[in-house]
């Protein structure tokens, strides 16, 4: 019987994949608020920034922020999962080696 190991997420990648995702997000609301107005999308958009959302420096800082951000959300939940299989893992009982 083989042994199986937790699998394990590369903290890189996760950390990579956050600040893509939440960069990309900020984008689309900075879209939705410039096209539509859209409410939801100025209060996002609002997390990232303090300057006035029409203000030159806006986009630049907000998407700076949004890309930290989800660097740093992305790298912990990578830490979290990698160090939760390893306590999980650890009090798992093994079956019976033949």
């Amino acid at each position: 019987m083989t042994q199986r190991s937790a699998s394990r997420l590369g903290v890189f990648h996760c950390t990579l994949t956050g600040a893509v995702a939440l960069g990309l997000l900020f984008l689309l609301c900075w879209f939705g608020v410039a096209v539509a107005d859209i409410p939801a999308s100025r209060r996002m958009l609002g997390f990232f920034t303090s300057q006035a959302l029409e203000a030159p420096g806006a986009i630049g800082l907000g998407l700076v922020s949004a890309v930290v951000f989800g660097a740093v959300i992305g790298g912990l939940i990578a830490i979290s999962f990698n160090a939760l299989g390893m306590m999980l893992g650890a009090t798992r009982k093994r079956p019976p080696q033949a």
